[in-house]
């Protein structure tokens, strides 16, 4: 089976959406709250420490190494848990010990958008990004005649689920992904937020707020994965969640009104 061109297509603009977006929204938030830059990294360097290298060793060392941990997580229940909680404990531990150790002078609200849309930003751009080069050239690939010639052995096998994705489903299939994207984006920042709120305040519960409503985002995407879930319930969840974060968002800035270091 040939990769229709619409999929192409669509791979492509959310590719396009995922990278443009923590740009786009660098610029304006710059431009408008003269957020900081040096946040903004600061967001970076936690999703690329907690989430990608140190969560991503602990799933390596439940999900593949240890062998009882896998058979028992293979339970789609019980990987929902884990995988929620996991994500939520890893990012939103790391978003406070960032804000709250190396990052003692910036306390307003404009700091935690910053910090917010690094830590989205670099998650869209290094799951959402390089992914979708990879099944562009993929497809090129499997459309010219070369994928068989040049993917065979391991590589066909580890490979094997994209050129499924790519062949078998839906084109606009591929559109969420950058919706996804944008939704994602909007729940780091109000996390963000609610972090920063809690180190202000002086309040350790916030984080554990943080951690919980972290966990309970990503239990439908586990759930997905598992088959248990379509699609269209995870991206319905996530529409409605990124606006009631909006609304979070707008409201929050009066918290942080007046307050100084």
């Amino acid at each position: 089976m040939l990769v229709p061109s619409f999929t192409i297509a669509s791979i492509i603009i959310s590719l396009v959406v995922a990278v443009a977006a923590p740009i786009v929204l660098l610029i304006f938030l710059k431009k408008k709250f003269k957020i900081s830059i040096k946040v903004f990294f600061f967001g970076v360097l936690t999703f690329f420490t907690f989430a990608y290298v140190l969560e991503g060793l602990f799933h390596a060392i439940f999900l593949e190494w240890n062998k009882s941990t896998k058979v028992f997580l293979e339970n789609p229940w019980v990987f929902m848990l884990y995988g929620g909680l996991m994500a939520g404990i890893f990012e939103e531990t790391g978003r406070y010990i960032m804000m709250k150790y190396a990052l003692k002078k910036y306390r307003e609200w404009k700091d935690g958008l910053a910090f917010g849309l690094g830590h989205g930003g670099v998650e869209a751009i290094l799951i959402v990004g390089i992914n979708s080069v990879i099944m562009v050239v993929l497809a090129f690939m499997i459309n010219d005649g070369t994928y068989d010639a040049f993917i065979t052995g391991v590589a066909a096998e580890a490979l094997a689920p994209l050129h499924e994705q790519l062949t078998g489903s839906a084109s606009f299939i591929q559109l969420f992904v950058g919706i996804e994207r944008l939704g994602a984006l909007t729940i780091h920042m109000g996390l963000s937020i609610l972090v920063l709120y809690g180190i202000k305040e002086g309040k350790k519960i916030y984080l554990f707020y943080a951690i919980l409503i972290h966990a309970v985002i990503d239990f439908p995407a586990a759930l997905y994965q598992k088959g248990i879930i379509n699609i269209f319930v995870v991206e319905a969840y996530l529409i409605l969640l990124a606006v009631g974060f909006i609304a979070w968002i707008v409201k929050s800035r009066s918290l942080f009104s007046g307050y100084k270091m």
